[in-house]
């Protein structure tokens, strides 16, 4: 009888053993195939949508649009509102001349907000006024300094404008921008006399600033090829009409330094 227990015993392991070695047996192996025969597909690769062009990619292919085109019209004109800069600003021309022009695009500024505000001050004149515009030993601002100032107001208002360097381009491309209803600063000399040249200059990225004594500031805002005269806003002498070749000329003598300011939320909305 024990003899039968131990024999029935060992038949027991036996049996166990094998339903262990079934069990493994049943384990995929990495060369087996997956257990799950409804995995999901694999997912599509996602698109990353393009990135919204910035203000100033906007702006400068607007800026090409407009040079690139052909004036369509004899003659055009921006409505403004001339600022005399007596007596409070007797040497800030250039800061009036800006107001005018913003103002013309939609802002609503005094004649000092500019200068007391967002006007950029620096001892270099091209990239800073330099001295102080409310006193009558004031310098001025070149073209870089405006643009400088121009991004002030804008950053510090969320106003919906932008300047652009125009220098050296001829009048008849000042025109295109009249014609596109964006007015330009230009650069001349008090009452259009001969420029009265200094031994002051700057240098800078590879332009050369000459000063003038007489050194003045207006706003571009019509054109008349027929009449041959340009319309002018100037801080001295308010809305005056001068000859088209002459004003060309002292512009060119000057240096041709002028910049254009644009409203970028038409920009936008096109």
């Amino acid at each position: 009888m024990k003899r039968l227990l131990i024999l029935t015993v060992i038949l027991c392991i036996m049996l166990c053993g094998c339903a262990t070695d079934d069990h493994h047996s049943s384990v995929a192996t990495p060369d087996a195939a997956p257990t799950n025969p409804t995995a999901a597909a694999p997912t599509e690769p996602t698109v990353k949508p393009t990135d919204a062009p910035t203000t100033g990619q906007l702006v400068e292919k607007r800026v090409a649009e407009i040079l690139s085109g052909e004036l369509t019209h004899d003659s055009a004109s921006i409505p403004v509102e001339p600022m005399d800069q007596y007596p409070e600003l007797p040497t800030g021309c250039e800061s009036v001349a800006l107001t005018v022009a913003l103002n013309a695009l939609g802002c609503d500024l005094s004649k000092t907000e500019i200068a007391e505000n967002y006007l950029e001050y620096n001892d270099n004149y091209v990239l800073g006024f330099c001295g102080d515009p409310f006193e009558d030993d004031g310098a001025g601002i070149m073209p870089p300094g405006i643009i400088t100032t121009v991004e002030n107001y804008a950053q510090f208002t969320g106003a919906p404008v932008y300047a652009v360097d125009t220098s050296k381009l001829p009048l008849s491309d000042l025109y295109k921008f009249i014609e596109a209803g964006y007015p330009a600063l230009v650069w001349t000399t008090s009452y259009m006399d001969e420029p009265m040249e200094t031994d002051d200059s700057i240098e800078y990225n590879g332009e050369i600033y000459n000063w003038y004594d007489n050194e003045h500031c207006v706003t571009l805002f019509g054109y008349d090829r027929s009449a041959g005269t340009v319309e002018i806003a100037d801080p001295m002498l308010g809305s005056t009409a001068y000859d088209a070749e002459e004003f060309e000329r002292i512009y060119e003598l000057i240096g041709g330094w002028s910049v254009v300011v644009l409203n970028t939320s038409d920009l936008k909305e096109k």
